[in-house]
């Protein structure tokens, strides 16, 4: 996986393409727009974390017909912007591209081989199926994050906490392409490990937002406040 398209270089998007393009053995790309796509021409990758700040040079551009097609794409954009986006990638895809989505909630494929959920597109992720039918999901390996960013400004990324990253198969198991990416990963500096069912990871990730997150959004506190306080703890 020599060539990456980074796709929402936002605060984790961002993240991850910084770090990956300052490993320097990999071409690091973004398809951005706005802001995002002045600052990455400017000033390149960026990434504040402590009292450091990474650099690389940055390939960005707003067409995805200017990149081409990759080896490997990280989408990193909000889920409600998602269908959207991928309408827009076909020319990074070809037929061996891997697709990580870096993202929060429910994946689009989450329901895709178990048969307790039935073979229909997840109607309140991927309305109509427009996601999974851009994106096969052969080509999909998941991605739990499991790291704090922040974005002080458009193209510069911040990372407060955590270097975890999970990465596996849609249809468990291991795979050489999975452990490949890890590796990749492992070497910009993530604790990066291969899920044997991914699909669990997500899911546990999704039950701690769900009890932590509303008590935070309620109350104003960080997750490490609430936890050392014995009674919030016990709620969530």
């Amino acid at each position: 996986m020599k060539k990456i398209c980074i796709v929402g270089a936002g605060a984790i998007g961002g993240l991850i393409g910084t770090r990956l393009a300052v490993a320097g053995d990999v071409q690091v790309a973004a398809l951005a727009r706005g802001a995002t796509l002045a600052a990455l021409r400017e000033h390149g990758w960026r990434l504040r974390h402590g009292e450091s700040l990474l650099r690389a040079p940055a390939i960005a551009s707003d067409r995805p017909a200017e990149l081409g097609v990759q080896d490997l794409v990280v989408i990193a954009v909000k889920g409600p912007a998602l269908a959207d986006v991928v309408a827009r990638m076909g020319p990074l895809l070809g037929p061996q591209t891997v697709v990580l989505p870096a993202m929060n909630g429910v994946p689009w494929w989450f329901g895709q081989g178990v048969a307790a959920l039935g073979a229909a597109p997840l109607e309140s992720v991927d309305p109509g199926g427009r996601i999974a039918a851009a994106i096969p999901t052969a080509q999909v390996v998941g991605c739990v994050v499991h790291v704090a960013a922040s974005l002080p400004e458009p193209g510069l990324a911040q990372q407060n906490m955590g270097q975890r990253l999970i990465v596996g198969e849609p249809a468990g198991g291991e795979s050489p392409r999975a452990t490949a990416l890890a590796a990749i990963l492992a070497r910009a500096g993530f604790e990066a490990e291969v899920s044997a069912n991914v699909r669990y990871d997500i899911w546990y990730k999704l039950w701690g937002n769900l009890t932590m997150n509303p008590v935070s959004a309620i109350t104003g506190a960080t997750t490490d406040r609430m936890l050392d306080d014995p009674l919030v703890r016990a709620f969530c």
